[in-house]
């Protein structure tokens, strides 16, 4: 709860006062506060659960007595790390990665123990899995991250609930001759600081400004000039034309400086894809990911937009999806496991997953055209998903002698039973060899999927 710099602090504070309306509520927002209320009877928990070392002790308590979690973020490998490898405990870390992903994650965490690190990992292995499946159900406020929980095996119910929003009339802002673009929130590298600065340089107009409120994280470069923490955004809001809400990767987060800004009102751009891509195109400026990034932030800072227009989209799609009372219903649906969940209850057996890759079999061959079917349950996706693009890497050989390699981009994303056609290298006498990759990821001796003389 505040005073916490946190995001999900500011979200708890206004969910207690509705949700104690509907039910007898305690709320527990600090170790020695729990360690009190264990000496009563253990009653319903909710756990709210983001991705930073504020939540370190939510978490093992959620482990220690399962209840129903609120997963701000579908990722807490962050969280992990804090609690094990940040504190030299390399065998902690691997097996916390083992518990949530199996071998391969397994061999991640000693990979990064040992210098080797991306972090692109800490997406690609979530680690929220474990503690989802001990749970008596998990809550998100997206649908891309019920989907996602539920991609990795989570067998727990899951219920979409609206992220809530407040009803806050900001402060009368002073005017200003320039058009200000805002950029809020704790400035994590997901959130793209340095496109945004290249495309503010790129506009090259005096007659914008670029405000960035909030904290930096450790990693993120220091000449980038922030106002540092602030305890009220209002003021902030009001001061600002437009915002920027750009992600990627995704922690699967709902934002709640996005709900705020639909709340005021104001224009917003956000990255065109994941959860992002869930609003609708009235309510946001959506901007593309990849080549032309930049040149469409450009436009957005540059072009002039039919403002009440987007406010009162915004407004609409606040009053139909973002209201209180259906975000306290929704809580209720999961504290009491009733039917009702947009999302029901995971479709896949629990169990050690890598399920970064759809489940592949070539069912016909004619030359050098292959037929590539999806024989799992998820979809493979092959785009720029809060992941890096998946690739098939086709090789070569004459014996163990690798003679050509190439690799393969899919035309677009393959449903479970949808098949696609791809084209492949050939040379008589050869063998090919095909195998999944992901595009900037690197691989240590992986294992072909399929493997054929020519």
């Amino acid at each position: 709860m505040p005073p916490a710099r946190t995001g999900i602090a500011h979200y708890a504070s206004m969910l207690v006062p509705e949700l104690s309306r509907a039910c007898d509520l305690t709320v527990i927002s600090t170790p020695d506060e729990l360690i009190a209320d264990r000496r009563s009877p253990v009653a319903k928990r909710i756990y709210q659960l983001g991705n930073n070392p504020h939540h370190e002790w939510i978490y093992d308590e959620a482990i220690r007595e399962p209840g129903v979690i609120v997963l701000h973020d579908v990722v807490l490998h962050h969280l992990i790390v804090e609690m094990t490898l940040a504190r030299g405990d390399v065998e902690g870390y691997v097996a916390a990665l083992e518990r949530n992903h199996g071998a391969a994650a397994g061999a991640w965490a000693r990979g990064r123990a040992a210098g080797l690190h991306t972090e692109m990992g800490n997406f690609l292995f979530p680690a929220s899995i474990e503690v989802a499946n001990r749970s008596l159900a998990v809550i998100v406020h997206n649908r891309w991250a019920a989907d996602r929980l539920l991609s990795f095996g989570v067998q727990t119910p899951v219920y979409v609930v609206p992220h809530p929003y407040e009803e806050r009339p900001l402060p009368p802002a002073e005017p200003h001759p320039k058009r200000v673009i805002g950029l809020f929130g704790f400035l994590t590298t997901a959130k793209r600081a340095e496109v945004v600065l290249e495309a503010f340089r790129r506009a090259d107009d005096p007659n914008l400004e670029l405000l960035i409120v909030g904290e930096r994280a450790p990693n993120i470069d220091p000449r980038i000039l922030t106002t540092g923490y602030v305890d009220d955004l209002d003021p902030w809001y009001a001061r600002v034309d437009r915002l920027v809400n750009l992600r990627y990767p995704t922690a699967g987060e709902t934002s709640g400086t996005l709900i705020r800004a639909f709340a005021a009102g104001k224009p917003v751009a956000v990255s065109d894809y994941a959860q992002f891509a869930e609003y609708p195109d009235d309510c946001v400026i959506k901007i593309p990911f990849g080549a032309g990034e930049v040149d469409a932030l450009v436009d957005f800072f540059r072009r002039e937009l039919d403002e009440a227009s987007i406010a009162r989209a915004q407004r609409q799609w606040l009053e139909t999806n973002a209201r209180m009372a259906d975000t306290v219903s929704g809580y209720r649906r999961a504290v009491e496991r009733r039917a009702g969940s947009p999302a029901g209850p995971g479709r896949r057996r629990a169990g050690p997953t890598f399920p970064l890759f759809a489940r592949l079999a070539v069912v016909a061959r004619r030359e050098n055209i292959l037929t590539v079917k999806n024989t799992g349950d998820v979809t493979l996706r092959t785009r720029a998903y809060g992941e890096p693009a998946y690739r098939i890497l086709a090789k070569l050989f004459d014996g163990e002698r690798e003679l050509d390699d190439r690799w393969l981009e899919l035309p677009g994303d393959l449903q479970p039973g949808a098949e696609m056609q791809i084209e492949v290298p050939t040379k008589e006498g050869a063998t090919l060899r095909l195998y999944h990759a992901l595009q900037g990821v690197p691989m240590l001796q992986p294992e072909p999927w399929y493997a054929a003389a020519l």
